[in-house]
């Protein structure tokens, strides 16, 4: 970057945007290590902010609590999701273009979410079952991406996000993704490859849609 570019408003801004991007990441990838070698409870924010050489105030500018930061890969997958719903057609088929944003995301089909990094879902799941304060902050996420997929149901069929039809969208979807992700993983904790991710959603989708063709 030349002085002239710094000394523009725009640069600036987004020089400081990537930095806080890559302050972000790098906090979630020394959480989730930390928290996975030496235990969740035996970490502490301190230390996590030292490994990151950060400050633990700057820690909290990013993450309200520990178990926030182990949990930041579900977030990234909402906001990821999210943005792949909006490349999808509107047909007024949501359930295909969930399934679609969801291939594109976790199947390596979506270059401007590249940077998510589904290898630390493995890591997470691992915090998270030996962890009981993550485990109960991980279920108080799911009403957050309950309530964020519906509101993009919502804004793409033009109805509210309390709307019956949209609810039953975003309930059945979450539902399916549970079946897909326990197929895929088993009972380890693997994502497996981009070949099996697709495999897995497409086959929990194909089976909801034969369950329900004669409803």
């Amino acid at each position: 970057m030349t002085v002239v570019d710094t000394e523009n408003p725009q640069a600036r801004a987004g020089l400081r945007e990537r930095k806080k991007v890559q302050t972000r990441a790098r906090l979630i990838d020394v959480a989730l290590e930390l928290c996975d070698s030496q235990g969740f409870d035996a970490t502490t924010v301190e230390q996590i902010a030292d490994a990151a050489d950060i400050s633990p105030r700057t820690f909290n500018r990013y993450f309200a609590t520990k178990e926030d930061v182990i949990l930041a890969p579900i977030d990234d997958m909402v906001v990821a999701v999210a943005a792949a719903m909006d490349a999808q057609p509107r047909t007024g088929n949501e359930f295909q273009a969930l399934l679609d944003a969801h291939l594109s995301v976790m199947c390596g089909g979506c270059p401007d979410i590249s940077s998510l990094d589904l290898n630390r879902f493995e890591v997470m799941n691992r915090i998270a079952q030996s962890s009981p304060s993550v485990s109960g902050r991980s279920a108080e996420m799911g009403e957050i991406k309950f309530r964020r997929l519906s509101e993009k149901i919502a804004e793409r069929t033009g109805a509210s996000t309390d709307d019956m039809q949209v609810r039953v969208i975003a309930t059945v979807w979450l539902s399916l993704m549970h079946l897909a992700m326990d197929k895929l993983c088993g009972a380890g904790s693997q994502v497996g490859s981009q070949a099996a991710r697709a495999e897995a959603l497409q086959s929990t989708y194909d089976a909801f849609r034969v369950a329900v063709k004669d409803i």
